[in-house]
């Protein structure tokens, strides 16, 4: 098709071709912080932790963009620093280069052991990265499920409920540096 065909064929349908949508978002700087696969590496190393996912995606429709930690607890294991574990992948995901910096939130979910009676929303108020009492979803689910959310929306009316400015702040320049594994995160039952 030639490029008169292509550009009649778009106005028709209305779509509109962008190279860069939402070019105000930063995105693949080419220095500082990890690469998404130095991430993928040191979260290899956590014992008993199994990640599905632990990655960060494209902008929504709002421009919108967030990071994403899934992960499972193997059996003969527990979490026994579960602030520690909320403030190391909240640092982690924000230290990722290669990919867009998160600017609405990251998601920590984990299935864990029931008996463990683990509560990530806590842990993320123990940490200082969740206001006290802002986040309804408290955990765990009869499953063992639970998640948090660390929220960095600048300057938007939920701010002052959620904390994400005083997150952003915390976080400081993006990518930020890229954090070392902390010690005795998980250990054998």
């Amino acid at each position: 098709m030639t490029s008169l065909g292509l550009t009649v064929l778009l106005g028709l349908t209305g779509c509109v071709l962008t190279s860069n949508p939402y070019p105000e978002i930063p995105r693949f700087a080419k220095s500082g912080g990890q690469t998404q696969a130095e991430l993928d590496a040191k979260l290899a190393t956590i014992p008993g932790l199994k990640f599905l996912k632990a990655s960060g995606g494209k902008p929504n429709v709002k421009g919108n963009t967030g990071f994403t930690f899934d992960f499972e607890l193997k059996s003969g294991y527990r979490i026994a620093d579960p602030g520690g574990l909320v403030d190391y992948l909240s640092r982690s995901a924000w230290s990722v280069r290669d990919g867009y910096m998160p600017n609405s939130v990251i998601y920590i979910q984990c299935l864990c052991n029931v008996a463990d009676n683990l509560d990530l929303v806590v842990a993320g108020e123990d940490a200082g990265w969740v206001k006290k009492d802002s986040q309804t979803h408290r955990g765990p689910a009869e499953n063992g499920y639970t998640e948090v959310n660390v929220w960095l929306l600048l300057n938007n009316s939920y701010s002052e409920i959620w904390g994400s400015d005083e997150n952003r702040e915390r976080l400081g320049k993006w990518p930020g540096e890229a954090p070392a594994v902390p010690e005795n995160l998980v250990v054998p039952r």
